[in-house]
């Protein structure tokens, strides 16, 4: 990319971020970052390291958002490559000596080489063969973290990795906050230029995409690796928050909870990701001592959210009361009209 086509990039992704932000989710976006900045200064550490969770599932549901979409590859191997983000980081810190920041973000790049082995398969795949597929790659990399357990300690987990910031979880969360808000924007950036149009006629119909000129298996292997980076980061900040890394942040159950978020937030939209993150977030953390009663909430929630929100709640074209009520105009054309803006 040369500097000028760069520049043009930027521009356009700050026009249409200007654009966005005069919207409804754009002004919920903007409350909740200066809410997020100022946190430190009325909330307990613990509830600090609670936010940071959060932070961290916002990129890792943005990322799978990336992938499924606006490229329409249903992966269900997002969380197993979060997970193999983690292990990689706090590996080379803990036994190659690499620092820690530096290891944050080669978690990413060891992530994104693991999802090659899938990403070349699943160019050639569609619909449900592209969630079987990913679904065994998953629980391979799940099994492994358990039957490795000389490198990966197993089902107990791995430990014995340093503190970041030397345990300042004040510095922490700003440093998590930072590359959350960095990562995501990268992907605004992408998504509002070529790369991301591009996305968009390749899920609606990739013969037309190839038909137009576009290099439809470029795209979307450099879309399927991309969001498995992000999410490897996104995996390694897990780590470095909760100081333990064990097989149940790869297992299935995990890639059902990101998925809800996603599904109940909106896929046409990274913003989806950060309300359903909250939503579902929020409800495990009001829900926590209900136990499985969080499952029923959320298959209620996704119940209302298909019939009413196809495209999730962050919608801003969809008026909830005239959607309860039925309204007087078709689904399908609603969900035109949304598309098309």
């Amino acid at each position: 990319m040369t500097g000028s086509t760069l520049g043009r990039s930027l521009g356009r992704a700050r026009k249409r971020l200007l654009e966005d932000a005069r919207g409804r989710n754009g002004r919920l976006l903007a409350v909740g970052t200066a809410l997020a900045l100022l946190a430190p200064l009325a909330l307990t550490a613990y509830a600090l390291d609670i936010v940071m969770q959060l932070f961290v599932a916002i990129l890792v549901v943005g990322s799978w958002i990336f992938v499924a979409g606006y490229f329409g590859m249903f992966t269900f191997a997002h969380a197993a490559l979060y997970g193999v983000g983690a292990y990689a980081a706090v590996l080379l810190v803990a036994e190659a000596g690499v620092n820690p920041i530096a290891s944050i973000l080669l978690g990413g790049v060891v992530a994104g080489l693991f999802s090659l082995p899938i990403a070349y398969p699943v160019l050639r795949l569609s619909g449900a063969y592209v969630g079987m597929v990913t679904l065994a790659y998953a629980e391979i990399i799940y099994r492994a973290t358990i039957l490795l357990r000389e490198i990966t300690g197993g089902p107990t987990g791995y430990t014995g990795f340093p503190h970041l910031f030397d345990g300042d979880s004040v510095a922490m969360y700003y440093f998590v906050l930072f590359v959350v808000a960095a990562l995501m924007l990268v992907m605004y950036v992408l998504l509002v230029n070529r790369f991301g149009l591009v996305a968009r006629a390749i899920r609606e119909s990739p013969d037309a995409a190839r038909m137009l000129g576009n290099d439809v298996s470029r795209h979307k292997l450099i879309g399927f690796v991309v969001g498995s980076s992000i999410a490897g980061v996104a995996g390694a900040l897990q780590a470095y928050s909760i100081l333990i890394i064990s097989p149940p942040m790869l297992e299935i159950e995990r890639m059902i909870e990101f998925m809800a978020m996603g599904i109940i937030g909106g896929l046409r939209t990274l913003s989806g990701g950060v309300f359903g993150v909250v939503v579902v977030f929020g409800l495990n953390e009001l829900l926590r001592d209900y136990g499985e009663m969080r499952l029923v909430v959320w298959g209620a929630m996704l119940v209302v959210v298909t019939l009413y929100f196809p495209d999730g709640i962050a919608d801003s074209d969809f008026d909830v009361r005239e959607r309860l009520a039925g309204g007087d105009v078709p689904v399908r054309e609603r969900i035109r009209e949304a598309i098309g803006r």
